[in-house]
């Protein structure tokens, strides 16, 4: 699925809010109002708040958060009085509040953003192997941070793509060009993408803002794709789930149903922050996994705008299509709760089933 990111740009929204009101750019709590010098509308006056009226026609500039996740959008008014003012606005005084729009990569320094077969080298220890069938190493290593494109993959390894053969590549400009070859190596050793940052010990770090753990274990960092999810709240998920997660939803949305993520991925200071709130009893949390053991921490789980167990539209929709795209349910009396398993959910699915048999309610 080939998707613009970010997505929103050169799309028409429209206000749907009587109280679309305008925010200062410096400080999303405050409200602007007009000043001197201003052009004001004939039914406002000096001091009072601005606002973009019901109904009028805007496009998306820019989006940003506060620190709740709240999003707020850029909105500048289309065909409109040059009186109506643009301005950062909650993405929820919009229709639809940009619902499922997709924001941008984490990290979001690139050279050159993935695209798809350029990547970068992030293991020191990037051995250069010969080609099929034996892949041996033939005593060199890839520079570490090298910039590079997948030219193959291997096809009769298990899994397919195991390893890969790469060449060199520079990038001036944001326009790739291909150099000399290199050879084979493991297709772990690379990172989608090209980014300084994957240099960086932040995204080496175990506990950074990209940092995937399992079962307790650190498993590296992953990239991020930020969408907008329910209630205008900008949630994180695993660049290997945004696709799956697309198509769940555009499939959805040919039966007039809308999904949407109400928590994605998990950084460990935010599951830790869940974990104590739960813990010590504190108002509004509720029970959490420890943190590295959460699996929106490893990017595949979903909690999903579901609002009860059978009986509720969305839910009995999962129950019957979320398998074929890869998504079941895992977690006991968790309606909400869906992970991105593809190979257990066909074997579940051959088997008329939508969820681990552990999960009894």
């Amino acid at each position: 699925m080939n998707v613009n990111i970010p997505s929103y740009l050169d799309k028409e929204f429209v206000i749907n809010d009587n109280l679309a009101l305008i925010r200062n750019p410096n400080n999303l709590k405050q409200f602007s109002r007009y000043k001197s010098g201003d052009t004001i509308p004939p039914d406002s006056q000096i001091g009072q708040r601005k606002q973009i009226p019901l109904r009028t026609k805007v496009r998306a500039e820019a989006v940003k958060t506060d620190s709740a996740k709240n999003v707020y959008v850029y909105a500048i008014p289309i065909d409109a009085p040059n009186f109506i003012p643009s301005g950062w606005t909650r993405s929820t005084n919009i229709a639809g509040g940009l619902l499922n729009e997709i924001v941008n990569y984490v990290p979001a320094e690139w050279d050159l953003e993935p695209m798809g077969d350029n990547f970068t080298v992030i293991d020191k220890n990037a051995l250069v192997r010969q080609g099929p069938s034996n892949f041996d190493s033939i005593g060199e290593v890839v520079p570490y941070g090298s910039y590079v494109e997948i030219t193959a993959r291997s096809r009769q390894t298990n899994p397919i793509g195991k390893y890969v053969r790469i060449r060199h590549v520079v990038i001036k400009n944001g326009i790739l060009t291909s150099g000399e070859p290199i050879g084979w190596t493991h297709s772990s050793n690379l990172v989608a993408g090209n980014s300084q940052v994957f240099k960086t010990e932040q995204w080496a770090h175990s506990k950074g803002d990209n940092a995937a753990w399992r079962s307790g274990n650190f498993i590296g960092a992953k990239i991020l794709i930020a969408i907008i999810g329910t209630g205008g709240q900008l949630q994180k998920i695993a660049m290997e789930t945004f696709e799956p997660y697309l198509s769940l939803m555009e499939a959805a949305k040919k039966n007039n149903l809308t999904i949407s993520i109400t928590s994605g991925f998990r950084t460990f200071a935010k599951q830790e922050r869940l974990y104590d709130g739960w813990k010590n009893g504190e108002a509004g949390f509720n029970r959490a996994a420890k943190p590295g053991r959460s699996n929106h921490q490893n990017g595949i789980a979903f909690d999903l705008n579901t609002i009860g167990f059978e009986g509720t539209v969305l839910y009995d929709w999962l129950k019957d299509n979320a398998p074929r795209f890869g998504f079941i349910r895992t977690v006991n009396k968790e309606h909400w709760h869906w992970e991105y398993l593809p190979d257990t959910a066909n074997e579940l699915r051959a088997e008329g089933k939508f969820k681990l048999d552990r999960v009894t309610k």
